[in-house]
């Protein structure tokens, strides 16, 4: 276990089930740190976003769990990610079954495109994919900028 790096772009359709055949490439990945088990959550950005079950675990430890359900902020958070999760395991032929209610929420009706997000993977639709990669592309200097300049604070204040 440990070294999970799902890398890559990928178009596919959704089967009449509404099963996704994931990656071949993140197939391996998942097979091998999770027993083929997978988490789908609702992403931040109208996708699915999906872990490997010894991931989300670890995500569930440190930052869900750690959360005082007495502050309605972190309830929410919390539940954003609880009401729409959905655990799963590859089948026989590597696909997971995908829930109307996380289809609904990514827009997502047959085409899908699937990206490797290095420590867990996401689907989308065509048209949230192109929308956000648009916005990805036109902020991008200024992301970077404002990174750089968070790295450097923690940097600092790490006494190094």
């Amino acid at each position: 276990m440990g070294n999970i790096r799902f890398r890559g772009f990928f178009t596919h359709v959704l089967d009449d089930r509404k099963r996704l055949a994931v990656p071949s490439q993140f197939r391996s990945i998942v097979d091998h740190e999770s027993e083929g088990k997978v988490v789908l959550t609702p992403g931040y950005d109208l996708e699915i976003s999906v872990y490997a079950l010894v991931t989300w675990e670890r995500i569930e430890e440190s930052e869900l769990l750690t959360l005082s359900m007495d502050h309605l902020q972190a309830r929410r958070y919390r539940r954003h990610f609880t009401f729409g999760i959905k655990e799963d395991h590859l089948d026989a032929q590597g696909r997971i079954l995908i829930p109307t209610f996380l289809l609904e929420h990514a827009g997502i009706t047959k085409d899908v495109i699937v990206v490797g997000e290095i420590d867990y993977f996401t689907i989308w639709s065509p048209d949230n994919y192109k929308r956000f990669s648009e916005e990805i592309m036109k902020s991008y200097t200024d992301d970077s900028e404002s990174i750089e300049q968070f790295r450097r604070r923690i940097h600092e204040g790490s006494g190094r």
